[in-house]
Order: structure tokens, then C-alpha cells, then sequence
């Protein structure tokens, strides 16, 4: 007996639909009777339908998807990042990275704020209103006092004080910065003093960036180191921790055989460096390959030197780089490391655009040296 359709008359065979593996050949599935119908359901009409394996492989619905031949197979959902505060999740690996995401972040002593004047040249706010000890905002000019605050990476400008304290910590609703920066960016920072007799903001402090420049007046002389000591501790704790993060333990296994070699030279032996031993040098420290190499760069050489030179005294406690750089970085703290980098590189580019390039190095880099280990001048 031929199987009938849902309509009544003989179905035919689905061989050409679905394949011949596929082809139903059986009797139609019929509804369950009444009697198993839940209390309220409606009656079901009188109707013959196919295996719901037919109906899925109906022509009108496409042809049949390629995940139907795929394998079976076992997966789990997880979070990537899971709660820092769950102590069963404190093992896996994306917590630990979350972690040191999380540690890459400026020291908070340099999150400062005060009343700065938006101006890059002092004499243009001597027009301008002053009254209370601070310039009032001029309408219709460029220039405006701006309460400005240093967090973390980034500097903000903010109409008022009462507008920082309601929106520094990005709560709904509350009052944006008008401008920020991002000091990543930044590499140096240069103070010019006025004649305060003839200027009302006398002290203008540049901060110098990738991009360009930002200017801003200082009213108080109390207040400029605090501001140039801050903006300089950002700079240096985002370039340590880049030159530490791009730094591999291939590489130092190949520089350290240079900086010891130099070191040899120059305290033991005093004998002149030549151009090539210097060029070897710049490539061994040149971390990110740009042909530059930057104050985190310079730090690195200076430390390393510092050990190198210390290991050749032949102490027990200098007896491999480990060792030797870890009695560097106690004798030479990484502030003071920062401002003898930042003098080599003033010494060995005039002007002053962040980068020591290889010929200045070559040229000028073995006397900077000398200067900067406190060995005297080449």
C-alpha cells in the first residue's frame, strides 16, 4: 500500500529533493489523539504530515545546509576576562593579563589639577581682567583661565573647578572636560620664565608632543615645578614600560655581550671606541627598530652600562646580567636614571625633538656616556 499525503492523494518519492540516503519511504505521522490533548488546548484538525526530517529538507526552504554532514563535537562558553574578585578564576591566564593591563598606569602622585592660563605667549594676558588672584574668563578672546588636571595617561582642561569635581569621574549627566591629551604622545617639557613685573602670567611651560605643542601660563612660581615634575614622571613611566613590554630575553642575551665590551672599554682599558663598536651599540638598543632611539631606549643603555661596569669589578653579587642589574637599579633609581636619559639626550639632539639618531650617536655618543656614568669626559 502506497503512503498518502497530508492532501490525500500518494506521495511520491523525495529521492529527487534529498538524496536517495534521505528519501522517505514511510507512513505519514499522524497527530496524537484527543484524549492526550493538555486541559484548554485547542482540538487539533484531522491532518496527515511528514517526518519532521522531510519537512526540514523541503526544496522551497533551500538546498540543505553544510552544518547537517558536520561532526559532533564537545565546546564550553567561558568568559575572557573573568570577575577579578572570584578567587576560583584567579589562575587563568586572561586575569593575570587583565592584571598587568591594569598595572600599566602612571604613579598617582602625578594626578595634579590647579588654574592654568590657556595662552602661548605671556603677553598676550596682560589686557586681560584679574581680579581674586586668578584671570577671570575675557569674552571674545582665545585666551581663558581653565582649571586643568593631569589623570593618568591624559590632560584636562575644564571650565571650572566645580565642573572637574562633578565630572572627573565620568558620571551620567555630569559636565565634560572641554579639551584633553593624551601624554603618551608627549616627550619632553621646557619652562620659559618672564619678567613678572611685565607679565601677569609670567611662567609659560611647554609641553612637547608627536602632534605639536601645548602651551600654558603659570601665574605662581610655586607653581611650575609641580606642574614640569608631574608632566616629566608621565613621560617616564609610560617610556619604561614600553621599552619593558617590547623587550624579549633574545635580545638581551644579545646586547648584553655589547654593553660589557663598551664598558671594558671605557673604564679598564680607556681606550677610543670606534664607529663601528658605536653602531653596533645604537642597533643592540634600539628596541622598536625605528632607527631613533628615545628616552626609555636610553634609559635601558645607561642601566645596563651602569651593571656592565659593575660586574667587571668581579664581585660575587655582579656575576650575570641579573644580578649586575639589579645592584644598578638600587645604586641608579629609575627617576634618576630618567634625568641622566634625558641629559644624554639633550646633549645629542639640539633640536630637541625627542629622537637621538645614529650619527649624533656615533659622533658625540661616547663622550655623553662618559658624562652620564659620572666617569668624567672622553
Amino acid at each position: 500500500m502506497l503512503p498518502t499525503g497530508w492532501d490525500g492523494a500518494p506521495s511520491k518519492p523525495l529521492s529527487h529533493v534529498v538524496g536517495p540516503r534521505t528519501a522517505w519511504t514511510g507512513p505519514m505521522v499522524r497527530p496524537s489523539p484527543p484524549h492526550s490533548y493538555p486541559a484548554g488546548a485547542p482540538p487539533c484538525p484531522e491532518m496527515s504530515l511528514p517526518p519532521q526530517s522531510v519537512m526540514d529538507a523541503a526544496p522551497e526552504d533551500g538546498i540543505i545546509s553544510v552544518a547537517a554532514r558536520l561532526p559532533l563535537f564537545e565546546g564550553s562558553i567561558h568568559p575572557v576576562r573573568p570577575h577579578p574578585f572570584t578567587q576560583q578564576y584567579m589562575p587563568r591566564g586572561a586575569t593575570f593579563r587583565f592584571k598587568a593591563e591594569l598595572t600599566k598606569q602612571p604613579r598617582p602622585s602625578g594626578d595634579i589639577c590647579g588654574w592654568v592660563l590657556a595662552a602661548p605667549y605671556p603677553d598676550q594676558l596682560d589686557n586681560l581682567p584679574f581680579a581674586g588672584g586668578f584671570l577671570q574668563d575675557a569674552l571674545g578672546s582665545d585666551v581663558q583661565a581653565s582649571f586643568q588636571c593631569v589623570s593618568g595617561w591624559t590632560l584636562m582642561l575644564w571650565r571650572s573647578q566645580e565642573d572637574f569635581e562633578a565630572g572627573i569621574h565620568g558620571y551620567r549627566r555630569a559636565p565634560r572636560a572641554m579639551a584633553w591629551f593624551d601624554l603618551r604622545s608627549a616627550f619632553d617639557v621646557i619652562v620659559e620664565s618672564g619678567d613678572p613685573r611685565s607679565h601677569v602670567a609670567p611662567y609659560r611651560i611647554t609641553i612637547r608632543m608627536k602632534t605639536g605643542n601645548y602651551y600654558f601660563c603659570l601665574e605662581v612660581a610655586e607653581d611650575v615645578p609641580m606642574w614640569c615634575e608631574a608632566i616629566r614622571r608621565v613621560i617616564q613611566d609610560y617610556s619604561w614600560q614600553q621599552v619593558l613590554a617590547r623587550d624579549t630575553p633574545l635580545r638581551t642575551s644579545r646586547r648584553w655581550p655589547a654593553a660589557c665590551g663598551i664598558a671594558e672599554a671605557i673604564c679598564v682599558r680607556n681606550a677610543p671606541i670606534g664607529e663601528r663598536a658605536m653602531a653596533i651599540l645604537f642597533h643592540a638598543y634600539d628596541i622598536d627598530f625605528d632607527c631613533a632611539l628615545r628616552v626609555g631606549e636610553l634609559m635601558l643603555l645607561i642601566q645596563e652600562l651602569l651593571a656592565a661596569t659593575m660586574c667587571l669589578d668581579g664581585h660575587a653579587e655582579h656575576a650575570d646580567r641579573a644580578l649586575a642589574v639589579a645592584s644598578a637599579s638600587l645604586r641608579l633609581p629609575e627617576d634618576d636614571l630618567f634625568d641622566r636619559a634625558m641629559l644624554f639626550r639633550n646633549h645629542l639632539c639640539p633640536e630637541r625633538d625627542g629622537k637621538v639618531r645614529k650619527d649624533e650617536f656615533i659622533l658625540h655618543g661616547a663622550s655623553a656616556l662618559m658624562q652620564v656614568l659620572g666617569l668624567g669626559s672622553y
